[in-house]
């Protein structure tokens, strides 16, 4: 390396440590790790350089003495997490201000009754009366009065940033410039527009990137200036989350999110293109939560993503986090072990720390002898200077043996336990890893894995046998590979523009011109003189109709085209037609050439005489080994070293496992070698559940419905199951008991094991390998015929059924009266579409197209766009055949009897989860008895009564009755029926709700439950009853009376506040509508969300514009006021006013407009909700809860949902 005069530093500071890696004048690297909080050094990572460059604790850096320092920082990060930026105000589009609290309208967590939403980051908002149309033209000019009027409210709020977002403003940014303008005019000067912050479309991802940068203003700016304090005159870059530099001037709180992890994807890059390797994964495993990251010659990137439940326009890489670190938290739970989610954190942290801590992966690597106390710092413990605590951990260790097997009947040893605790958390981020690769498309097993990180070492050899990968990297700054990544990337700058036009040929010729004005002007602004770059185009191209993109290499329109389609056909399986493509945004990145830290090169030095300095056991599941221990750098040159083997240094604790064997270059870089293909693991057979196989069986299933589900988005048509996920996955057994199913709709939850075991059932079928059937009948299984349901039955090798798979999809279009199949009333299931009992669609390999396109199209009202219906088929075919592949992969893996017997065990462990939920109402008492009743809209009554019942031996003999003797009639004039198996899908979700832990989600939940319906009630209704509404509205109904029985929660808003309508011209467009939710002890309700049986997202404003031009959203706010008053006050519903450019025919179906939502415990009821229909000339019409009508030019539906109710009497 040639010698160079100066330092060069690179410096990343996390949470708990602070990493610094440097390259002194003679070419030679140096690290250190240093704690991030210390009352001895106001800044770690200044001091870190103090130290290194051997100066004194208070003296000023060297500025003729440093080249220059980059930093990876988590200030911005810690800010945002923590809520703790500036006091900002936004200025926003008059309709709109509370579209940032709304956003997508998702809730975070299905099964959580108390919904978490995160505060607003502005602390006031002021609305401008402005409006310009997705094609950039004004058509409502700003108005003076209201900007003076938010000006001299500024003045008094004093806010630190001021942020403004207005409606497309992507496509002109005259308004928000002008606003922009009087803000400085009158003094105010930080102000951020958010066409400047992201000139992309979509206004809620984009207006909170603008209130992340604003926010977070004056946090950079305390922590820049304190650099600057340090640092003088010296050149500063900093790292973004993106993997290039930025300097002061160009480095912002959105771009800073993920600048450490990026760091570390860098120097994974660089070791990949050193070794000349296919591809890598990045396998970085700190104290809480381990990062993945996959890197074939180019780096993975995202371009929006949610950080701390808010939606983020920023281009990062794509990093995977899993939490599953070294401080991951060790528990059971009377049946199961598991590892984390919950992390013990730097205080008080692992129990061997001796702060008091519990028990965590750490200490299972402790106790199994994976660490070595006598190669760690004595900074433990009360007094600061003591070693790892091996004797708490012992004690807590065998304290928590005595407490599973007394529960379990099990013999383990604590070492037993802590190795299956190891088992847990390596088969965790096992699965993280095949998230970002197998799942994509891409076969992991010629990759190398690069691991670094505090925790990677002692586990790397343990994921390489589960993924089935053959050689491992340890670099020798693995310890500081962030910090040492941050050294090797490069200052970079890019832009971003929406465009939103067909892709053709000339379009494509016709982007240089925009390609050259954006890489002209990014060019004059940041590229020095005589500093050579380069430059990169990219196209965010997509089928028309599509939400999301892909990002392709700008090249020749042909090549262009070329590399799109082999992109989208790895990942969903065919390509769109070429005439179909969109492009969304142009991309370009100017990058300046040069290296500042060089690849390491380990100085040359004399080859030591020791190879080892001392031995340790070590515990395998097949005994104890003893293991000689090697210090890094004594390690011998390019010799082999057979595990089990230590490899230590100041920081890092390597284990090379038995059946593979490391060698060390002469650069330092150790490669680990697989020599044998890894043992199947032992499992001890029993007639009781191992409580390791347990959580490991549970996360394996999830795993298989997970990859269906992903099979399925990726291979799917329709914009409905693509973008908008309305669909389910579900692994069965052979009796068609649910065992493992990846949830997004709540509402197919219990209903599909309906559907497969009317298959099982049927005696007219013959049941065949490769078989695939289709059924959507809603009185064998189905909720409404939209939602499909393909089932292919899984065979043994002996020709026995011994699982399903089943993959149920909500299609746009099954026919009926109405497009979309839902319409508003219906007296015939005919009316509503084509319906289906297991009918065969594939046999001997053979997709029986021409038999489905008569059953689509032969009917009193056919199915629309049928061959869309086909492609979705396909799509759910290909679905269940994964989960056909990955189930026989388990059982190659683990054999046929431990699968099949931990289907039926992890079935068990969730029924005692219930049990002890339902348990837990019981107190001292033999039984619980609770009624409740409540009211459709029409009158029509639901009514439970739900009896607990504790048994001889509780919790293993609690039971509860759940009926609903008392129901209304079956409505035979519309569709508010709600099938059987709607109902027991509310059963499921509520059962699941009610337990505060995370569970399988499975049949077993339902095995204590007995469900009592009565004939010819509105919850059993029969062929030819109709049930597109009771599958949207009455299925809310049935959950809030179960938990009003329950006494649990107030009612939420009870309504999915279904809007249909078709503008003349376009295609049909159907949405589901946020409320309130109710509140509950201890918890108040959440305003503006999905309740319950849907969780689906909204269109962002400016979208919904752009794909139907024929309307205007006029109003998306909080209907402020309308939750329930209480203790807990109930969440607050929405406004939502909708305007028709064109003549359109509109549909609402809807509830709680006539009955409100009841309160808890003394508080009071959340506001109905109410339609109301308002003509051009001004005039306004009172709507039903259900009605169909026509729109006009210049007619809008203005609905408001209902608020939540309250909890509790608010004490006078």
């Amino acid at each position: 390396m040639k010698n160079r005069s100066k330092w060069r530093f690179a410096v990343d500071s996390g949470g708990t440590f602070t990493d610094v890696v440097g390259l002194d004048p003679s070419g030679t690297f140096h690290s250190l790790k240093i704690l991030s909080r210390s009352s001895a050094c106001d800044d770690p990572s200044i001091e870190g350089i103090r130290r290194m460059m051997g100066i004194g604790p208070e003296a000023l850096l060297p500025e003729d003495e440093i080249q220059g320092i980059r930093f990876g920082t988590t200030v911005a990060t810690n800010a945002l997490l923590e809520q703790k930026g500036c006091k900002v105000a936004l200025l926003v589009t008059e309709g709109f201000a509370d579209l940032l609290e709304i956003g997508y309208q998702s809730r975070p967590e299905i099964f959580s009754l108390c919904i978490r939403k995160p505060d607003p980051l502005y602390s006031s908002v002021y609305e401008i009366g402005e409006r310009i149309d997705r094609q950039g033209t004004v058509i409502r000019p700003l108005d003076e009065n209201m900007i003076g009027a938010a000006i001299r409210q500024l003045r008094a709020d004093n806010a630190d940033a001021v942020a403004i977002v207005f409606m497309h403003s992507w496509i002109n940014p005259a308004h928000e410039l002008y606003c922009a303008e009087k803000l400085m005019e009158a003094g105010i000067s930080t102000v951020y527009l958010s066409h400047q912050t992201v000139n992309l479309i979509k206004i809620v991802s984009r207006g909170q990137s603008t209130m992340v940068d604003a926010y977070l203003s004056t946090v950079l700016a305390r922590y820049l200036q304190g650099i600057t304090n340090h640092t003088g005159t010296i050149p500063v870059d900093f790292m973004q989350s993106n993997g290039v530099l930025a300097g002061q001037e160009n480095f912002t709180g959105r771009n800073a999110i993920l600048s450490g992890p990026a760091g570390g994807v860098v120097a994974v890059a660089a070791l990949a293109r050193e070794r000349d390797l296919k591809g890598v994964i990045g396998f970085d495993m700190g104290g809480t939560s381990t990062d993945v990251s996959r890197y074939e010659g180019t780096y993975e990137k995202v371009y929006e993503r949610t950080i701390a439940d808010i939606p983020l326009q920023a281009e990062m890489l794509d990093i995977v986090t899993v939490a599953a670190g070294g401080g991951s938290i060790l528990n059971f739970d009377g049946q199961k072990m598991t590892a984390g989610p919950q992390s013990a954190g730097a205080v008080p942290g692992p129990a061997c720390y001796g702060f008091g801590g519990p028990l965590t992966v750490t200490d299972a690597n402790l106790m199994t002898g994976r660490l070595i106390p006598d190669y760690f710092p004595r900074t433990f413990g009360t007094d600061g200077t003591s070693s790892l605590n091996r004797e708490i951990v012992k004690k807590k260790f065998s304290d928590l043996a005595d407490e599973i097997n007394a529960a379990m009947k099990t013999d383990l040893t604590p070492e037993q336990v802590a190795l299956g605790f190891l088992r847990i958390a390596n088969e965790k981020m096992a699965l993280a890893i095949n998230e970002i690769s197998v799942s994509r498309g891409f076969d992991v097993r010629s990759y190398g894995l690069v691991c670094f990180g505090g925790a990677g070492g002692q586990h790397a050899c343990s994921i390489a046998t589960l993924l089935d990968i053959d050689t491992i990297f340890i670099h020798p700054l693995s310890s500081v590979m962030s910090a040492y990544g941050i050294g090797l990337a490069k200052r970079a700058w890019s832009m971003a523009r929406t465009v939103l036009h067909p892709y053709t040929g000339d379009r494509h010729q016709g982007l240089v011109t925009l390609y050259e004005e954006i890489e002209g002007a990014l060019i004059e602004k940041n590229i020095r003189e005589h500093v050579p770059y380069t430059i990169k185009r990219e196209l965010d191209l997509r089928p028309q109709g599509a939400e999301s993109f892909l990002t392709v290499e700008y090249h020749s329109y042909e090549k262009t085209v070329e590399l799109f389609n082999r992109q989208y056909r790895r990942l969903f399986g065919f390509q769109p037609e070429t005439a179909q493509i969109e492009i969304v945004n142009v991309r370009t990145e100017i990058r300046e050439s040069g290296e500042f830290l060089l690849p390491f090169q380990k100085k040359s030095a004399c080859e030591p005489k020791e190879t080892h300095r001392a031995y340790s056991d070590i515990y395998y599941p097949e005994g104890v080994r003893n293991a000689p221990v090697l210090h890094m750098e004594s390690m011998p040159v390019l010799e082999k070293i057979q595990g089990p083997a230590f490899v230590i240094d100041n920081n890092v604790t390597l284990l090379i496992d038995p059946g593979f064997e490391a060698v060390k270059d002469d650069t330092g870089i150790i490669s680990i070698k697989r020599l044998t293909v890894g043992k199947k693991p032992l499992h001890r057979q029993s007639s009781r559940p191992d409580p390791v196989l347990l959580e490991v069986f549970n996360n394996l299933f999830m795993s298989v419905a997970t990859e269906m589900g992903i099979t399925l988005q990726n291979t799917a048509f329709s914009v409905n199951i693509k973008e908008r996920l309305d669909f389910s996955c579900a692994v069965f057994d052979a009796e068609a008991n649910l065992v493992a199913n990846a949830p997004h709709i709540p509402v197919h939850l219990g209903s599909m094991a309906d559907t497969v075991r009317a298959l099982v059932e049927d005696k007219t079928v013959s049941l065949k390998p490769g078989d695939a059937y289709v059924a959507n009948s809603p009185y064998r299984g189905g909720s409404h015929l939209p939602d499909l349901t393909v089932i292919c039955p899984v065979f043994s090798e002996g020709g026995e059924v011994i699982f399903f798979t089943a993959a149920r999809g909500h299609h746009s279009d099954i026919g009926g009266t109405t497009p979309g199949s839902m319409p508003p009333s219906a007296s015939h299931i005919d009316e509503e579409g084509v319906l289906m009992e297991n009918l065969l669609i594939v046999r001997g390999g053979e997709f029986r197209e021409e038999k489905l396109r008569n059953v689509l199209s032969d009917h009193t009202c056919p199915a629309r766009n049928i061959s869309e219906r086909l492609h979705d088929f396909r799509a759910q075919i290909a679905a269940c055949r994964k989960g056909m592949k990955e189930l026989n992969r388990l059982i190659q893996h683990h054999g046929r009897e431990t699968v099949v017997a931990y289907m039926r065990f992890i079935q068990e462990n969730a029924e005692y989860a219930v049990q002890q939920s339902l348990g837990k109402f019981l107190k001292d008492s033999p039984v619980f008895h609770s009624a409740f009743e409540d009211c459709l809209d029409d009158g029509t009554p639901i009514r439970v009564a739900i009896t607990i019942t504790a048994g001889e031996h509780p919790p293993e003999t609690v039971a509860v009755s759940i009926d609903f003797t008392g129901t209304g009639e079956a409505h035979t004039n519309d569709n508010l029926n709600a099938p059987e198996s709607v109902v027991r899908s509310a059963v499921l979700y509520v059962m699941r709700c009610l337990i505060n832990t995370e569970i399988p989600l499975n049949s077993g939940c339902l095995k204590p439950v007995r469900i009592v319906i009565p004939e010819g009630s509105l919850l059993k209704p029969v062929y030819p009853m109709p049930v597109a509404s009771g599958n949207v509205e009455t299925s809310q109904r049935i959950v809030d009376v179960l938990l009003g029985a329950f006494g649990v929660a107030a009612a939420s808003q009870g309504t999915m506040n279904n809007l249909l309508f078709e503008v003349q011209g376009e295609h049909p467009y159907y949405e589901t509508i946020a409320g309130g939710s109710g509140a509950m002890d201890g918890c108040p309700g959440a305003s503006g969300v999905q309740v319950h049986m849907t969780n689906t997202r909204m269109t962002d404003p400016e979208i919904l514009e752009c794909r139907h031009p024929g309307v205007m959203l006029e109003r998306f706010t909080l209907r402020r006021g309308s939750g329930g008053k209480g203790l807990f006050e109930g969440g607050s519903g929405v406004v939502r006013e909708i305007r028709f450019l064109k003549p359109a025919t509109v549909s609402i179906i809807s509830e709680r407009r006539e009955s409100a939502p009841y309160g808890m415990q003394g508080g009071s009821g959340g506001k109905k909700g109410r339609n109301r229909f308002r003509r051009a000339n001004g005039s306004v019409r009172e709507l039903k809860h259900r009605e169909v009508m026509s729109a006009e030019r210049g007619d809008s539906i203005i609905i408001e949902t209902p608020g939540g109710g309250g909890w509790g009497r608010i004490s006078s």
